[in-house]
């Protein structure tokens, strides 16, 4: 999920920590036979208002930086957010309601102190096979209510994910020793407990490596008790709290909050997170300092401080932030050329053609930057979930689908294919394409055809007549009947949910394209274009989890690389409230998670990670389909403090602490 991390100057960055990965960019218009949920309508009635038109001016500092939006956030609440929603837009306007002990420093990626005093990386063997970190806190910071932060924020939002049951990215964060249905017990939290006020101890009961602790709960977000401790009876009353008057740990709390049209933060005067200097280096390193007056003296160094270097003082130089919603991209940027917005958030990337009207225009600035993330079809692998369940089905379809040619034919090259689940800018962490996929990828249409179809034959599937292909790229005729390795029926009707074609042209393409192919084999798939809210209350709620075969969607990953074991690990099933959504389980691979998690450095955890791989490209729970390049577009009287960034500005929320809007 987004992450606030940082030190005091990332406070300003809403990019809070605890939600460990995030669903991409797949919000948007919904088919109008969609019969799981209702979609949003309010949306495209919106398409010309902005918040700049109820919203006084703040007053020092001045200025309004003015984003567009194209999805509806679906709440304002951070409990609500990161437990069930999992959604880009919700996490891109969620004032900054949490703060953490350690953060990440961006652009350089670089593991840094937030709240901690130090950045305990050290644990103690307290003899009885648990260990501890024992963390002191600065002291001096305060909510924006005046309120301390303290250690006890940190042990009432652990203690509440624990005894309420919070679901999502609070269980990825906050890894509960819990047992299992075996008798054993899971890797994990055993304890956080307050020391004193400004000293915090955080028990597990293995010595948990880079994963688990740096990335993990050091990480993790944590909020204020004394407002949110009135609410946290039970999870229903917490995830619907209301937010206005949430404390927040920045310097802009909620201002206006209009369901469908549009949302504002507005400049606290009395904050204390504003300043700071701030120098990133060109091999990772990262000097920062603040004296404000305000908040307590900060400075510290990390890294290797040595090469080219960039520097920049922290705002915030505006204001009001304001978010106005439109129907869809398109609509977005043409709010852009007419001069309503400044910028706007796009996790997905500017189409092509949109590209070309914006620079005809003049005054605006193109970027682009690699993708931390993925697009992906994923499959219900959970026992008795015929026909995705089965290895041979999920291995044949894979074959069958042809990426390459769906990028470079279809979509003039506009993405980048992807095999494994480490996104290309992570080169060290890539493992080379095996299996199946590595099988099929130079193969022809009719070549894939037939392999996918003895896939099945020597899987000991049934057909009453295997059908045959034609010869280059016309249509197979497809088999009849079609049957699992015990005589199983073929559902009719099976729905792959992927994002349409107004919100997401490429995704609503690959479905086309893969339902198709599905087809040709004798299975009955349809596209479904759907929503992103949809979707994933769909495959996160433990109501539904189990109700689909197959869906489309994306993830933008964090700074660390452990959704190797938070998207696939038996413990982490999405029907437990975890984030495996395919249901997948495999003990070997469970066993090869574990020992990712107790990773001291980077180099073990890439050796591991690449042997998950080699497991997943066997299994395949997903079909991981392309990565895009980024490009984005802003007016050129805004200043970023930089523009080169893995994920792009768009995954940093635009950075609007930081951001100037200049006359």
């Amino acid at each position: 999920m987004s992450k606030y991390k940082g030190s005091a100057r990332w406070k300003f960055v809403v990019l809070f920590s605890i939600f460990a990965m995030v669903v991409v960019a797949c919000a948007g218009d919904t088919a109008d036979d969609v019969e799981v949920v209702e979609e949003e309508t309010e949306a495209t009635e919106t398409t010309s208002t902005t918040a700049a038109e109820v919203v006084e001016e703040s007053s020092a500092p001045e200025g309004v930086f003015k984003m567009g939006i194209y999805s509806d956030p679906q709440g304002f609440n951070i409990w609500d957010a990161v437990d069930v929603q999992q959604d880009y837009w919700t996490f891109a306007t969620l004032s900054p309601q949490a703060t953490s002990l350690f953060g990440t420093n961006y652009p350089s990626y670089t593991l840094v102190t937030n709240m901690a005093a130090e950045l305990v990386e050290t644990s103690v063997d307290n003899g009885d096979g648990t260990f501890s970190y024992t963390v002191p806190i600065t002291e001096g910071y305060k909510w924006s209510d005046g309120e301390a932060i303290d250690a006890n924020d940190m042990v009432f939002t652990y203690e509440t994910v624990r005894d309420l049951g919070m679901l999502g990215g609070w269980t990825n964060s906050y890894p509960l020793a819990t047992e299992r249905e075996d008798g054993t017990v899971a890797q994990g939290l055993t304890n956080i407990e307050a020391i004193d006020d400004y000293t915090v101890k955080v028990t597990f009961n293995f010595d948990p490596g880079l994963s688990v602790w740096q990335y993990g709960v050091a990480s993790a977000s944590f909020v204020a008790e004394h407002y949110w401790s009135q609410y946290a009876t039970d999870r229903e009353t917490l995830l619907a709290a209301p937010v206005d008057g949430v404390p927040v740990a920045g310097a802009f709390e909620y201002g206006t909050l209009e369901s469908g049209a549009f949302y504002t933060w507005e400049y606290d005067s009395d904050t204390m997170f504003f300043g700071g200097e701030n120098t990133v280096y060109a091999n990772g390193g990262v000097s920062y300092s603040n004296d404000n007056g305000v908040a307590p003296a900060i400075s510290y160094e990390f890294g290797d401080l040595s090469g080219d270097s960039i520097s920049w003082t922290d705002g915030p130089f505006v204001g009001t932030v304001e978010f106005s919603l439109y129907g869809d991209q398109d609509a977005a940027y043409l709010a852009f050329q007419s001069g309503e917005v400044d910028f706007v958030l796009n996790p997905l990337g500017l189409k092509r053609n949109a590209l070309e009207a914006l620079i005809s225009q003049g005054d605006v600035e193109v970027i682009t930057n690699q993708s931390n993330g993925f697009r992906y079809m994923a499959f219900n692998t959970r026992e008795g979930k015929f026909p995705t369940d089965n290895k041979a089905f999920r291995q044949a379809v894979s074959c069958i689908v042809d990426k390459d040619y769906i990028i470079e034919s279809i979509l003039a090259g506009a993405v980048i294919n992807m095999d494994g689940v480490m996104p290309p800018a992570l080169t060290s962490w890539v493992s080379p394409v095996q299996g199946v996929l590595a099988e099929c990828n130079s193969m022809n249409f009719e070549e894939r055809w037939n392999k996918s179809i003895s896939i099945l034959q020597d899987a000991g599937w049934q057909a009453d007549d295997w059908g045959s292909h034609p010869g280059g790229s016309e249509r197979a005729i497809a088999p009849t009947n079609l049957r699992g390795p015990n005589g199983e029926a073929m559902p009719s009707d099976m729905l792959l949910y992927a994002p349409s074609a107004g919100y997401d042209p490429i995704r609503s393409t690959f479905s086309l394209f893969i339902a198709d192919w599905m087809q040709q084999l004798g299975i009955d798939a349809v596209a479904r274009p759907t929503g992103f809210s949809i979707i994933v209350d769909l495959i996160l709620d433990p109501e539904t989890c189990d109700e689909w075969f197959m869906y489309m969607l994306g993830w933008g990953l964090t700074p660390y690389p452990d959704h190797v074991v938070s998207f696939f690990e038996t413990d982490a099933d999405a029907c437990a409230g975890g984030l495996n959504t395919p249901g997948y389980s495999n003990p070997v691979y469970d066993a090869l998670a574990a020992e990712f998690e107790a990773a001291k450095t980077v180099g073990e955890a890439q050796v591991i990670s690449k042997q998950m791989e080699t497991i997943l490209f066997e299994d395949l729970p997903y079909l991981v389909l392309f990565t895009p390049p980024l490009i984005e577009a802003y007016r050129s009287n805004v200043e970023f403090p930089y523009t080169e960034v893995l994920g792009a500005m768009s995954n940093l929320y635009g950075l609007p602490g930081s951001v100037k809007v200049n006359k």
